[in-house]
């Protein structure tokens, strides 16, 4: 039987709140429950012995995650080059740029890459060096716990946080690739009993430079009345995180750049309608099951207006349309392709 070890680092850092978390809890709940493959995680230090292929489902740009040298063959999950992309917004330093340059000797010697997007493989191979036959892309899958929503469940969770009925929803970080001030500009250009609720555990006073982007977008559209953060909505509060969605005009995805996007398809999954911008890998996420447009606070303004203009029956169509395209993402199928990748890695 083949024998994989999972590095679990993830969960024991402020990465198991993101989607990193996500997909190592998710993938790892799934590659378990199989029977033709024994699975060990690195925090079992009693168990690893004999192993196969060892899986690292995490690759730091400017971090040692992945070491130079390795007992088994080795296989790599890199979710996105971001800081790559825009390097101006993402200062790595010596040091960060020394780690860099043996992050990228420890990845020439691996037998796989798997990658989220063909958005994201391009880019690795342009940007890494990484030979395009080495490169896999398996698709995340959006949380299964999540699920549309009763009114009342809507309702009491608008309660409890103090939300209007009318509002726009974005669940994420404040990342320069994020695109947060221009989403903040978006109500600026809707009627003034629209507001914005943002879900992320970084949506608060820092001295951070993003921080200080939100701050300053607030007070230049003077919408900070009609924006609501939300920090302590943790990633086991499925229920509440299910209502947000289910209660939304429409969930936006402003991001300039994704290496996946899973909002978009939680939002899908919770049937409410999704506006995305065009680029990266989003319109590979969302298909033709969201607003794709211009990552310009005027071009979303413009997409929930026409949503707000849909027929009751037009919005039900289109969630539903947008709730069987998700559908067709699971975290059993990215178990299964992972798990094909592990037996070509070990033969």
């Amino acid at each position: 039987m083949l024998t994989v070890l999972i590095d679990t680092l993830p969960l024991g850092t402020g990465h198991a709140a993101r989607g990193i978390g996500s997909y190592t809890r998710n993938l790892l709940a799934q590659l378990e429950a199989m029977d033709d493959i024994r699975v060990v995680r690195s925090s079992d230090e009693s168990q690893t012995s004999s192993i196969d292929v060892v899986h690292y489902p995490f690759f730091d740009l400017f971090f040692d995650t992945l070491p130079l040298v390795r007992s088994a063959k080795t296989v790599v999950t890199i979710h996105d080059v971001i800081p790559l992309k825009y390097p101006e917004f993402y200062k790595a330093g010596i040091k960060g740029n020394l780690r860099f340059k043996k992050q990228v000797l420890a990845l020439k010697s691996v037998a796989a890459v798997i990658t989220d997007s063909e958005s994201s493989k391009r880019d690795i191979m342009s940007l890494l060096g990484v030979p395009e036959k080495k490169i896999h892309v398996i698709y995340l899958a959006p949380n299964p716990a999540l699920e549309p929503q009763t009114e009342y469940a809507v309702g009491k969770v608008r309660k409890k946080y103090g939300i209007p009925k009318q509002y726009l929803l974005y669940v994420g970080d404040i990342n320069y690739n994020k695109n947060i001030p221009q989403l903040i500009k978006t109500l600026k250009y809707l009627p003034e009993n629209i507001h914005l609720v943002c879900v992320g555990k970084n949506f608060f006073p820092q001295e951070i430079t993003e921080w200080q982007w939100v701050e300053q977008q607030l007070a230049l559209s003077d919408v900070a009345d009609r924006v609501h953060f939300l920090t302590n909505i943790l990633v086991d509060a499925k229920d509440e995180l299910s209502a947000l969605y289910s209660g939304a005009i429409a969930y936006i995805q402003p991001s300039l750049y994704e290496g996946f996007g899973l909002p978009v398809l939680e939002a899908m999954r919770c049937k409410v309608p999704v506006i995305s911008s065009n680029r990266s890998s989003l319109p590979e996420v969302a298909g033709e099951h969201a607003l794709l447009v211009e990552p310009t606070a005027e071009s979303f303004a413009q997409s929930v207006e026409e949503i707000i203009q849909w027929s009751k029956t037009k919005r039900t169509q289109w969630v539903s349309a947008a709730s069987t395209w998700q559908k067709s993402f699971t975290w059993q199928k990215t178990a299964e392709e992972t798990k094909a990748i592990y037996q070509k890695v070990a033969r």
